[in-house]
């Protein structure tokens, strides 16, 4: 299976369109994250399907009461998609809710609870969470036992599946090629230490987008080997 997802951020449709069909037989999907979804709306991210994406990765963070969860998911149909986050802080009843919905759109979807997003490090105290990012990300993925998988850095991966689950789906974002700029990824890691880790999939964006994607992503696949 292919472990690379391209994140398809500050980017606009066209363009999206254009790349994915570039370079989609060499990824595992793409993901679509809210800016996106938001410019395009869903007519526009039907398109992907029509060049053949139709295990998309939507990455829409949803957040909210499990029955407003429920509709706005159902809400979706008409998109194939394979991927799905939610936010693991609105508690496992609304993951619940949310696989309800994604069970009578396609029950083949995945369901991924978002963790600790990667730009956040040492915020977390101010947020009122006394433990560490590590302890956190593995409390919060432990509350969303009805998720299909998580989300979370690659520096937190083996202890999922340590101490959570040994089968469930990981997926990564925040990866970065070594040189490359972090940017606002704080808890950051190459292809190679998330695979290490125990990730199924690296999301990557900006260390493929920028420059020529192609060569990019045979430098991370041979990275990878």
């Amino acid at each position: 299976m292919n472990k690379i997802i391209l994140a398809l951020d500050n980017i606009v449709l066209d363009e999206a369109l254009s790349i994915s069909n570039q370079v989609k037989d060499k990824l595992l999907t793409v993901k679509v994250g809210l800016e996106l979804y938001n410019l395009a709306h869903k007519t526009g991210i039907k398109k992907f399907n029509d060049i053949g994406l139709n295990n998309l990765m939507l990455d829409l963070k949803l957040q909210d009461i499990p029955n407003t969860i429920y509709r706005s998911i159902l809400a979706l149909k008409g998109i194939k998609f394979e991927y799905l986050t939610v936010m693991a802080l609105g508690g496992n009843e609304m993951i619940k809710q949310a696989k309800k919905a994604t069970n009578e759109i396609d029950p083949n979807i995945k369901v991924l609870a978002v963790t600790i997003l990667t730009s956040l490090k040492n915020e977390l105290p101010e947020l009122g969470f006394n433990s560490s990012v590590e302890d956190t990300v593995v409390q919060l993925a432990k509350n969303s036992s009805e998720a299909d998988g998580y989300v979370c850095s690659a520096l937190e991966a083996k202890l999922l599946r340590e101490k959570v689950s040994k089968n469930k789906l990981i997926f990564c974002p925040g990866i970065r090629m070594p040189g490359d700029s972090k940017n606002d990824q704080v808890r950051s890691a190459s292809p190679a230490l998330a695979l290490q880790n125990g990730a199924d999939a690296c999301i990557m964006g900006r260390s493929l987008l920028q420059g020529d994607i192609s060569k990019n992503l045979e430098k991370v696949l041979n990275s990878i080997k």
